[in-house]
Order: C-alpha cells, then structure tokens, then sequence
C-alpha cells in the first residue's frame, strides 16, 4: 500500500501534468505562397517564396519548377537552414504555364508536399 504522502503527491504531478498545455507536434502546412495558386506573372526572373505555419529544416526540403512533362529544374534555395519559409529565384522564366513541386521536412521529422500552378506572360 502506498502512503498517504507520496499517494498524495503523485496526483498532484499527475493533475499538474494534465493541466499544462503542452503544444502538439504536428505537420507543416503551406500558409501562404508567391506566386499563388493560378496566377499569372510576367515574364522575366521569378522570385518563388513559401511560408509554412511551422519551421522547417530547409537543407532537407526541396523546390521543383516544372515547365513541360520532360523539363524540370530543382531550384536553389535561399534559405537559412531552419526558418519558417523557402525562397529561391528562378531566372528568366518565358510565357507559358508552370507548375512548382515542394517538398519539405518540418522538425518534427514529417515529410509535406505539394504542387501549385502558375504562368507566366510578356
């Protein structure tokens, strides 16, 4: 049998515990993104940036700009190694529509992709 004491002093850690707001570990989502979704740009260098609503490990995350089915460049990154987005430049983009591949791991060891559309015109 367990006395009083420590009896009382275990629920007392476990109702401390249980009242402690502890923020759970979930997947990075993309909040916002330039281009967006649909949009249409001029022609010219491209600056593409990512926000997340969670940090990121950068050197493990990766950007894909894809023109046709048969042409795609990993773009790089201008990043610091942990942050809370991804930018990187894509030079000299000509009319036509785009489509750009992320892929990220968020800290909490959590792989997240996805893809957004764009185009690009004179």
């Amino acid at each position: 049998m367990i006395p009083r004491k420590k009896l009382a002093f275990l629920l007392s850690l476990i109702l401390a515990f249980a009242l402690v707001r502890v923020p759970c570990l979930a997947h990075a989502a993309l909040i916002s993104a330039s281009p967006q979704d649909g949009a249409t740009v001029p022609s010219g260098e491209v600056v593409i940036q990512l926000r997340f609503n969670s940090r990121i490990d950068s050197k493990l995350s990766r950007l894909t700009l894809l023109k046709a089915a048969d042409q795609s460049v990993v773009q790089p990154l201008e990043t610091s190694p942990v942050s809370e987005g991804l930018k990187a430049r894509a030079p000299d983009l000509r009319s036509g529509a785009y489509t750009l591949e992320w892929q990220i791991l968020s800290l909490d060891g959590h792989l997240t992709q996805g893809r957004l559309n764009f185009r690009v015109e004179r």
